[in-house]
């Protein structure tokens, strides 16, 4: 049974880099139009501020593809506007029952978000803000986790130039040559020529400086120096790796700080939430999990009224594909990577931290699971424990949770004495 639309006026909106084509449907009259304006601020805030004079007193909907984050954050300011982004495969299969030879067009592509809002608006979710203070939280633990992901790929740039003329260096700069002791390391001694002129002294008296001060440790490795012999003496070659060397040693400090800088930030506003209490207490979820985890469910909490609706929304919860006598269950790759990413490290991470989740892991390895299908149904069981927190608003309680598994006669409790907790190095 279909329900009326909520809104008099559909648009659908297809933007590209420098126009967005609009296609507006008037559901009283039938009215159709088609309109291409800019991309640029300016242009949109004339089409907007023309568009409602013409419809005064119409409820408005515009539909448009994910992602399209500057898009939301410029038409949020229209109050008057409801907003439906959708996600890219529901156009694109709307558009295959419409054009069987799969040609695309973007005026086309408008008129086709415009009927599928208007046909199909009950399927849909419009688009409702979070208080400020979670998107604020949001922003920076998602830009956070990008800046740590640009550190990694400096460090595996850095090794791989590394290799082709000072490959000992990977060795006896540490194993992380974003840390303090890497980057100090070649910023003094770029190549193993240099370092080879160094007293061993001055090198020991370095590692001291630097907090490696294992005696063991410092003696392999000035033995590795006394042993090594250079890739290259090529002086060209060295100038040159040493010169990128440099750059590269710069911007991992340069980004190692601004790493620093976030965790300072994400900290003060996670704090000055009103729900900080419910994720700090799980178990591993710490200053890095809590506030992932706390913007992943946000403040709506209509939005997820039975647990399965967060389950699904998260991604972890598998999908299951049946036609006649096949039947195929396979995890979830639509849905928002952060999210998903997000449940599933701080699952893994909560086996060194929970008794009944160290027992679960291994209860699904013993069933024949590989780790990160295991950590997936951990972190199902999981979910339904943060839902239920986060719904009331109440703490977690490992012993509590415990007792109710015994209760149930829950497997898991027969594997706790066969498993260790184990403490989680830290980070």
């Amino acid at each position: 049974m279909k329900t009326t639309p909520p809104f008099d006026l559909v648009i659908g909106l297809d933007r590209s880099d420098r126009k967005a084509d609009l296609h507006l449907l008037n559901r009283h009259t039938g009215a159709e139009q088609r309109q291409t304006v800019p991309t640029t601020p300016e242009a949109l805030k004339a089409w907007a501020d023309a568009l409602r004079p013409s419809h005064p007193d119409d409820r408005v909907a515009i539909c448009f593809e994910q992602p399209a984050n500057n898009l939301i954050a410029f038409l949020t300011r229209y109050l008057w506007i409801t907003l439906y982004p959708i996600n890219p495969i529901s156009l694109q299969k709307f558009r295959e029952t419409c054009v069987v030879s799969r040609a695309k067009d973007d005026g086309k592509d408008a008129e086709y978000l415009a009927r599928l809002l208007a046909a199909h608006h009950d399927r849909f979710q419009p688009w409702q803000p979070d208080t400020q203070q979670t998107r604020l939280l949001e922003r920076l633990v998602v830009d956070r986790r990008s800046v740590v992901d640009h550190r990694t790929g400096l460090c595996n740039r850095l090794q791989a130039i590394l290799k082709d003329y000072f490959p000992q260096a990977l060795e006896l700069a540490g194993d992380d040559l974003w840390r303090p002791l890497g980057t100090a390391f070649l910023k003094r001694w770029p190549t193993l020529q240099a370092l080879q002129k160094a007293r061993p002294d001055a090198i020991r008296k370095f590692y001291y400086a630097q907090g490696s001060r294992s005696e063991q440790l410092i003696r392999e490795r000035l033995n590795r120096l006394a042993q090594a012999v250079p890739l290259t003496d090529d002086p060209a070659l060295l100038e040159s790796y040493a010169l990128r060397v440099r750059l590269t040693v710069q911007e991992l400090e340069l980004v190692t700080r601004t790493i620093k800088l976030y965790d300072q930030k994400i900290a003060a506003v996670f704090a000055e939430h009103p729900d900080p209490y419910i994720f700090r207490n799980l178990p591993g979820a710490g200053p890095v999990f809590g506030p992932r985890l706390l913007t992943s469910l946000g403040t709506r909490r209509e939005e997820y009224p039975k647990a399965t609706h967060l389950q699904r929304a998260s991604g972890i919860a598998p999908v299951t594909k049946q036609s006649g006598a096949s039947k195929q269950v396979h995890r979830r790759y639509r849905c928002s990577v952060f999210f998903k990413q997000s449940i599933h490290e701080w699952a893994a991470e909560s086996r060194f931290w929970s008794d009944w989740a160290r027992a679960f892991y291994e209860l699904k390895r013993a069933a024949g699971m590989n780790h990160h299908t295991a950590v997936r149904a951990l972190a199902y069981k999981w979910l339904r424990v943060v839902w239920r927190c986060w719904q009331d608003r109440g703490v977690y309680q490992e012993a509590q949770y415990l007792a109710a598994l015994k209760k149930h006669g829950s497997p898991v409790i027969d594997w706790l004495d066969k498993t260790r907790l184990q403490t989680s190095p830290a980070e």
